[in-house]
């Protein structure tokens, strides 16, 4: 579920997101930021960021939590790199909606398996385990908007706010489809 769920959050920002240049949210969004101050190599700058939050999950979240969200944050880099050649839809309005939703749910499908795709999704789990009443899902939006909102000033306002939309749909979906999920394990469980 890990793979199958990154390999379609990697699809539907290429099919979606990328052509319509929503900004980048999460741990991206954050390397984008410092990487137009400081001449480090994205990849690294993201790596280096990766560590405290790995570290974190295990301590709040637990060694499996760990391996899986490394299978997640590897098999998302893999799919990124295979996809990159998707042609997606330019249609702004569509992108935002569909990438929102589309890279929502896989990701839940990520978290439902245990697991994260890495960076800022580790970082939600962690919250959630801290504040339960908060859902994951409302908690990657809340920090994906102040990403978002920092680096809004490079791209303008109608992308900021496509964005921002965006995102939004993306943490419904998320929340979404934990809670569906959560549904099936127990609708499953009771009938065995």
């Amino acid at each position: 579920m890990i793979v199958a769920g990154t390999a379609l959050t990697a699809y539907a920002y290429y099919l979606f997101m990328k052509p319509n240049d929503i900004i980048a949210p999460g741990l991206g969004g954050i390397v984008i930021i410092i990487g137009h101050f400081v001449p480090i190599s994205l990849g690294f700058i993201y790596l280096l960021f990766n560590i405290p939050l790995f570290l974190l999950g295990y301590r709040y979240v637990g060694i499996k939590f760990i391996i899986y969200s490394t299978i997640g944050m590897l098999s998302m880099s893999l799919f990124l790199t295979l996809f990159s050649s998707v042609v997606g839809f330019s249609q702004p309005l569509l992108g935002c909606i569909c990438g929102g939703i589309f890279s929502g749910i896989p990701i839940a499908f990520v978290l439902l398996a245990g697991g994260s795709t890495g960076g800022t999704d580790i970082a939600c789990v962690v919250i959630n385990k801290i504040w339960p009443r908060w859902t994951i899902g409302k908690i990657m939006f809340l920090l994906n908007a102040v990403i978002v909102l920092s680096t809004g000033y490079l791209y303008g306002f109608l992308k900021l706010l496509l964005t921002i939309v965006a995102i939004y749909l993306a943490g419904k979906s998320v929340d979404i489809g934990l809670t569906l999920g959560k549904r099936m394990k127990i609708n499953i469980s009771e009938t065995s």
